[in-house]
């Protein structure tokens, strides 16, 4: 079980980091009963909210582009 969450988290990552929906619209498509579940679970797996990672990875995104 924890092998598939972990593949499930993985999947969120990436579509968090394409931008196209929200939280509560990944969590339904990766089949998370609840946005709390996700939540709580995304957290277990990579040390943080969704929020958090999605704000790294804008971050990230902005830091990398050339002035």
């Amino acid at each position: 079980m924890e092998y598939f969450c972990r593949l499930k988290i993985e999947a969120a990552k990436r579509l968090i980091r394409q931008g196209g929906q929200n939280f509560t619209e990944i969590a339904h498509a990766l089949g998370f009963s609840t946005i709390h579940y996700f939540s709580r679970r995304f957290k277990a797996v990579t040390g943080m909210t969704p929020t958090e990672y999605a704000s790294s990875v804008k971050l990230r995104a902005e830091e990398d582009v050339p002035v």
